[in-house]
């Protein structure tokens, strides 16, 4: 099966992560997410990995892609990178594809523009 987004990713230098995120951004990812609602991802918790200071919300550019990694949720959230950016807490980052040789993580830099704003 063809996976879009990760072939147009493929042709992205790993370093230039803006150029990375505008496609991830418009694309639809899938997101593990331990949700009441899985039409509301405002219901639940997106899947968060801790690393050093930060946090990282995992999503996959395919649902074939998550078997590289272990997840114990039961739901799976369709949702593009500009929509989760947006919904996932302020200063968080997006790990995509992680356990996967080609995997990115995106600053909360780098989404700042799509991101939740932080409360005052």
């Amino acid at each position: 099966m063809a996976n879009p987004t990760l072939e147009a990713l493929h042709e992205i230098d790993p370093a230039d992560h803006a150029a990375a995120w505008a496609i991830v951004r418009e694309a639809e990812l899938v997101v593990p997410a331990v949700v009441e609602n899985p039409r509301d991802p405002g219901s639940g918790k997106f899947l968060v990995l801790p690393h050093k200071d930060m946090q990282l919300v995992v999503a996959f550019t395919a649902a074939t892609r998550i078997g590289g990694f272990a997840t114990r949720t039961r739901s799976h959230l369709k949702l593009t990178g500009a929509e989760l950016a947006a919904g996932i807490p302020a200063g968080h980052a997006i790990v995509l594809d992680p356990g996967h040789d080609d995997g990115r993580v995106f600053l909360p830099e780098v989404i700042a523009g799509d991101a939740a704003q932080p409360e005052a």
